[in-house]
């Protein structure tokens, strides 16, 4: 082999090209997984334009997450076969991660979209709302459940939620039947429930029925409060409350400073007298 270094890259030269520290390249040399063509007596290296495409080699199974010292191995003893799995298996985990990114941005997107609409909205407000059909998640009957199963029932939703992998960033709501808002009963949710994507079997759907829906806001866990002023405007309009309400936060504890803060969207189904 000639060793006219003019024909080779300086290690300052060949880091710039690769886009690496020049400490990399010492360290890769230093541990037997990649070193320069040349050494000269005097200490200076230098490596070949081919070698470029060796240390490509080595930085993406390094960004594949292939430890060091897995990765001198593939390279010292390496065949087409065995490349060729790696390749394949890293290739699944790439899309393993890319649909669990793509999770997380619907999810996100979900978040600012609800941040944004309760920015937007007028709490001190009441009103009647045609809303259509729409399905939910829903968890087991939790009403007049003890304190443990009825925790147990919102764990078993989320869990669900997780592991068909529906997450879409909407809210935990709680549906209250009609009994228990007469009888002011608040603090005991018949059942709970999650807005998800459609078209999975096996779970357990609630249809909320299209309909005119009474809206209006829950201020800081004053539930009772919201209720009677809801129920005093549904009456006023010659009309009276159905069968289910609806409640999820628009405004929860993630996004503003404590309880009192809070606020929860209440859309209570009517009926004409």
């Amino acid at each position: 082999m000639s060793e006219d270094v003019r024909k080779y890259f300086t290690t300052g030269e060949f880091s710039k090209l690769c886009r690496v520290k020049k400490q990399t390249l010492f360290h890769y040399d230093e541990i037997g997984l990649f070193s320069p063509e040349i050494k000269k007596e005097n200490g200076y290296r230098y490596y070949s334009y081919h070698q470029f495409e060796i240390f490509q080699v080595i930085s993406l199974f390094k960004e594949l997450g292939v430890p060091l010292k897995e990765i001198k191995r593939l390279i010292k003893d390496k065949t087409p076969d065995k490349i060729l799995h790696v390749l394949k298996e890293k290739s699944i985990e790439i899309d393993k991660k890319i649909n669990e990114l793509k999770q997380l941005q619907t999810i996100l997107h979900t978040k600012v979209a609800l941040t944004e609409q309760a920015l937007e909205t007028d709490f001190s407000s009441i009103s009647f709302e045609y809303l259509n059909e729409e399905k939910f998640m829903l968890s087991r009957k939790t009403l007049n459940l003890p304190e443990r199963k009825y925790v147990a029932a919102i764990s078993e939703l989320i869990h669900e939620v997780q592991q068909y992998e529906l997450d879409e960033g909407y809210p935990i709501g709680g549906i209250f039947a009609r009994e228990q808002i007469l009888e002011k009963d608040f603090y005991n949710y018949s059942y709970f429930y999650i807005k998800v994507k459609d078209g999975i079997e096996k779970i357990n759907y609630h249809i909320r029925p299209k309909g005119l829906y009474a809206v209006g806001y829950e201020i800081g866990g004053n539930t009772e409060e919201a209720y009677r002023r809801i129920i005093e405007f549904i009456e006023k309009n010659g009309m009276q409350i159905g069968e289910n309400a609806y409640e999820e936060y628009m405004l929860d504890e993630m996004v503003v400073d404590g309880y009192e803060n809070t606020y929860a969207k209440i859309l209570l189904q009517v009926k004409e007298v």
